[in-house]
Order: structure tokens, then C-alpha cells, then sequence
């Protein structure tokens, strides 16, 4: 194994000179960081990683507690946004991805302690309330896409009110007046937010809500399984509500309306709009014409804790992120 000593010797430097490259100390004189740099690659050398941290007071390594995070495509931007912001600042982002069972919870801590981790960021698969252990209150710690229920660690979650009223107001924008929200299961914090968002612009555009239909078409079955909107209900409410538009509660559904709008031989984006939340994955740009839905702020989120981790902030922020619109054909 070739030593920190033996890379000094090759660019003539001191030891001392060869351990600030390795840590990125701006004080370096560029011409002996091009020398340290040259003599690394030529040797092959790689830091000691652990005796590097038996040395260091700080570690600058970070954690994500990944709750079933990969389990959703786009969930794995709240990842991506982390760790984009701790290669900038020259950190490192531990991933560890748990289920809900004490065990799981438990196993991780003990690795976040082990590793002498400086910031932990808990992000969820969905967003909801998460009931966290106590043991994280001893490392800086912040909440995406989930919140605490006792108020007691910082969060950032997706601003569901202002995505449901800014697609709505898109829609209302363009000319249509009678919109039919296929919502989520009524239970859930986007639902309830989004269902919220949509009654808001209703009403600032002066629109009688009696050309607002709202139906729950996601709904949590006896077994525990959640079961969307069939073909043949999306149909009555066609039928029956003779909607201009229809917004999704997410992308699949508005896959499902897409077959039933062609089965009519309606025409998306003449003879009926629609619209959707979450930007899943390759859905809207595979369906034609192109899907017009709001994008999940996950990548933002990510970003946006792990600033909070590195600027050692502690207030007990509840911060809301907005969704983006994605302007497609649809509507």
C-alpha cells in the first residue's frame, strides 16, 4: 500500500502539504497541489480512510434514513438532491434504506452512531406524520417529505395546497369551467392539501363549486390494499358530470382516464383536458398526447436539507416546497 510519505517524497513536498490536498485546504500553493496531484496518480495512492478519522474531531460524513424511499422512482431524487449539495461542500452521504419495523430503525442508528455521522436527513416514501426515536434528538436531524407528529425535528415537505391550486388555475386559465378531481385516498396529507388547493382557485376565479367535482377514486380496501379508479366508474363519471377536464390524483390514474377519454373517441386536449400530479417516472412523456402534470419537489427537497444540516441550523422549521408545472399537450 503506498503511503502519504512515499507521495511526498515523489512531488518533493512534506507530508503535511500532501494531507491538505487529500482535504481540499485552499492554502496550497497551486504548484504544489499540481505536484501532489500528479504523484497521487502516478503511485496509485489512496487515503487511509480510517486513520483519517481516528485523527478528525469531525468526520463530515451525513446520513439518509431512507423510509421504503426506493420503493417509488422519483422518491430516489430526494437522494440525488443530498447528495449533490455534499459533494459541493466536500461531504460524504451515508445511505441507508429501512422499513418500519423497530429492528430496522434501530439497526440504522447503531450505524449512524458508529459512523460518527454529523447530520441525519429521515425522508419518507410518501408524505406523512413519522414518529421518530428519541435517540435521533442526539444528532442534528432533519425531516423530507415527512413531518414530525410532536413538532419536535425540522421538515420540509411538498407545498400540496399551492400544486393543486396552480394546476387548477392552469386549467381555469385555458377556458375550462367544468373540472372533475379524481383525488387520492381521502386519509392522506396530499389529498387533503391538494383537495384543498383546487377548491382555493375555484374560488378566486369566481367559479361556482357546483362545477367542481370531487371524488376519492383511491381507496384503501378492507385488506389494507389501495385500490385505484376502474375504467368503468372513470366512465359514469364521464357520463354523468360531463366534465371539460379532469385532474389525477397521479400519473397511473391519468393513464387510466387516457384509455377511457380514447375509448369514447374523445380527443385529449380538445375534447376533454387533463391534468395530473408527481411527474412518476417516463408516464407522462409515454402517453399521447404528453401528460401535463406537477412535478414532486423531491430533488429540491433534498437539496434544501442537506443545506440545513451544513449550515448547523436549529430552528424547528415546518418548510414548504412548491411542485413544479410540467406544460405538456394534455390541456
Amino acid at each position: 500500500m503506498v503511503t502519504i510519505k512515499q507521495v511526498a517524497a515523489r512531488a518533493g513536498v512534506s507530508f503535511k502539504t500532501v494531507s491538505r490536498v487529500v482535504n481540499n485546504d485552499p492554502s496550497v500553493k497551486s504548484v504544489n497541489r499540481e505536484k501532489v496531484l500528479n504523484a497521487i496518480k502516478e503511485l496509485n495512492y489512496r487515503p487511509n480512510r480510517a486513520a483519517s478519522l481516528t485523527r478528525r474531531k469531525k468526520t463530515n460524513i451525513y446520513a439518509i434514513i431512507a423510509d421504503e424511499l426506493l420503493n417509488v422512482p422519483y422518491t430516489f431524487d430526494i437522494i440525488r438532491g443530498a447528495q449533490e449539495v455534499a459533494w459541493k461542500k466536500n461531504k460524504e452521504l451515508l445511505i441507508l434504506n429501512i422499513n418500519e419495523t423497530k429492528a430496522s430503525i434501530d439497526r440504522a442508528i447503531v450505524s449512524l452512531l458508529e459512523n460518527r455521522v454529523e447530520g441525519v436527513i429521515y425522508s419518507a416514501m410518501c408524505h406523512r406524520a413519522v414518529q421518530l426515536p428519541d435517540e435521533l434528538k442526539k444528532i442534528p436531524t432533519i425531516l423530507a417529505n415527512c413531518f414530525p407528529i410532536n413538532g419536535d425535528f425540522p421538515c420540509v415537505v411538498p407545498d400540496e395546497v399551492q400544486a393543486g391550486e396552480e394546476i387548477t388555475t392552469a386549467l381555469i386559465n385555458k377556458g375550462y369551467r367544468r373540472i372533475a378531481f379524481l383525488n387520492l385516498n381521502e386519509d392522506i396529507i396530499a389529498a387533503k392539501g391538494r383537495k384543498q388547493g383546487v377548491i382555493n382557485a375555484f374560488t378566486r376565479h369566481g367559479l361556482p363549486l357546483s362545477n367542481l367535482l370531487i371524488e376519492s377514486v383511491i381507496i384503501k380496501q378492507d385488506d389494507g390494499i389501495e385500490r385505484s379508479i376502474s375504467r368503468e366508474s372513470a366512465a359514469k363519471i364521464i357520463d354523468s358530470f360531463k366534465p371539460d377536464a379532469i385532474i389525477c390524483g397521479q400519473d397511473p390514474m391519468a393513464m387510466e382516464i387516457y384509455f377511457v377519454a380514447h375509448e369514447k373517441n374523445m380527443v385529449i386536449g380538445d375534447d376533454i383536458g387533463i391534468a395530473s400530479f408527481d411527474n412518476w417516472g417516463s408516464i407522462p412523456e409515454l402517453l399521447q398526447p404528453n401528460l401535463t402534470t406537477m412535478a414532486l419537489p423531491h430533488l429540491q427537497m433534498g437539496r434544501w436539507a442537506m443545506e440545513y444540516l451544513i449550515d448547523l441550523r436549529v430552528d424547528l422549521v415546518h418548510q414548504h416546497l412548491p411542485f413544479k408545472l410540467i406544460k405538456r399537450d394534455s390541456f
